[in-house]
């Protein structure tokens, strides 16, 4: 997974001399230089931020989406659905097993089948308390970018997400349809903030965006498709 440097640091057999460490060996074998303790930088995985569009264009893949969304939050990841508002989903997506997750984050979301306010859902999440969490983050927005709010204002706000995320992939299920293009509406304005635009209409499609979210590969230059 994507992994960020912290200011720890742990033992390892190639790497930066620890003059400490090694100087209290030493005492343990009465000043005899027996053993030289190396350290190299702590890693941990990067968060992973999951915004699924739950709007009617978008019922078909919902379920498939919340399973996927239910696995970021079992790996301590955060997770929101949209359609008009924004909804938080961590807490309901960590219950004990898939089909409790899956119900109670239907429960949830208010506003599912219904339209697409995406610009100002992530607007909300901005805002919010939550926004800190998208900061050094891998931000996963699942959208097919039907969007009722204008695209300005689209990509004005994957600007700012943009800003504060390591990483920004954006998930379209109508991405892998032959001579699909993201030229027009809230897809051409989101695309310029994005890493990756990947195709998840198909359970095949679906792991290829898991092995992109297991990827070490460092970031692309944003504006191109995958």
């Amino acid at each position: 997974a994507h992994r960020r440097r912290t200011r720890r640091r742990e033992a390892s057999r190639y790497g930066r001399l620890d003059l400490r460490r090694t100087a209290r060996r030493w005492r343990r074998t009465g000043g005899e230089p027996l053993h030289l303790v190396r350290t190299r930088p702590r890693h941990r995985p990067r968060r992973l931020v999951v915004l699924c569009d739950v709007s009617e264009s978008m019922r078909p893949y919902v379920t498939a989406f919340l399973h996927l969304m239910r696995a970021a939050s079992v790996e301590a990841g955060e997770t929101f659905a949209f359609g008009t508002t924004l909804t938080r989903l961590s807490p309901a997506l960590r219950r004990r097993t898939p089909a409790e997750a899956v119900a109670e984050a239907s429960v949830l979301v208010g506003d599912r089948y219904g339209g697409t306010r995406i610009a100002s859902s992530l607007r909300t999440l901005i805002r919010s308390p939550h926004a800190e969490l998208l900061r050094g983050a891998v931000v996963v927005v699942a959208s097919d970018g039907w969007d009722t709010d204008p695209p300005e204002r689209l990509a004005a706000e994957m600007a700012r997400i943009a800003r504060r995320a390591h990483r920004v992939v954006w998930i379209n299920p109508r991405a892998g349809e032959p001579g699909y293009r993201p030229l027009v509406g809230g897809m051409a304005a989101a695309l310029p903030h994005c890493d990756s635009v990947l195709p998840a209409a198909t359970l095949a499609e679906l792991a290829g965006v898991v092995d992109e979210l297991s990827s070490t590969a460092s970031r692309r230059p944003r504006g191109g498709t995958s």
